[in-house]
């Protein structure tokens, strides 16, 4: 399953995803006191910091959070069981439901919290220094923009799609 000699894309995919699982167990480990995982973090972080202070929409935060509405729903229902978050129906469209964080959330505005997360961020990000991390943050915020605009399907199999390269993905050429 793994060739010989990846691609540079190849290496970069593989590694996002290793990153990102190392990332999800490790922020489970310093999320568990607060009775959190991290992907129900990573959906607070979304409700309160990409919408401006206005209370978005459960399809609104689930484009960004970069999931469908089912599985941001499920996760915000198990946040608001843990008190973090209210799911309400809109006053103006009732079939819309907005996320609400509740006062529980500003637990992460303690100075507790803000040592956990300085701790965390230095051992996540190891030996790299200020400067990479900054480039890190340009090249991943470029990339998560042009991936943020595709469309849910790839195009089938040898048609091109002007939105994205032609190159060989590392799911078509995977082989179980």
């Amino acid at each position: 399953m793994h060739p010989t000699h990846a691609s540079p894309r190849h290496a970069a995919l593989g590694s996002v995803f290793v990153v990102a699982q190392h990332l999800d167990r490790l922020g489970d480990v310093v999320l568990a006191p607060l009775g959190l995982t991290t992907k129900q973090w990573l959906l607070l972080a979304v409700v309160e910091r990409a919408f401006g202070g206005r209370h978005p929409t459960l399809t609104e935060a689930a484009a960004v959070y970069g999931s469908s509405r089912q599985n941001v729903k499920a996760i915000a229902h198990g946040l608001e069981a843990a008190g973090y978050l209210r799911i309400v129906r809109d006053a103006a469209d009732r079939r819309a439901l907005r996320l609400v964080p509740t006062e529980r959330v500003a637990v992460f505005a303690t100075s507790e919290w803000a040592a956990r997360e300085a701790a965390f961020l230095a051992f996540a990000f190891g030996d790299l220094e200020p400067a990479e991390i900054a480039r890190l943050a340009d090249l991943l915020e470029r990339w998560l923009a042009a991936v943020a605009t595709r469309p849910d399907q790839p195009p089938p199999a040898g048609v091109p799609d002007p939105g994205r390269p032609t190159t060989t993905t590392v799911l078509e050429r995977s082989t179980p």
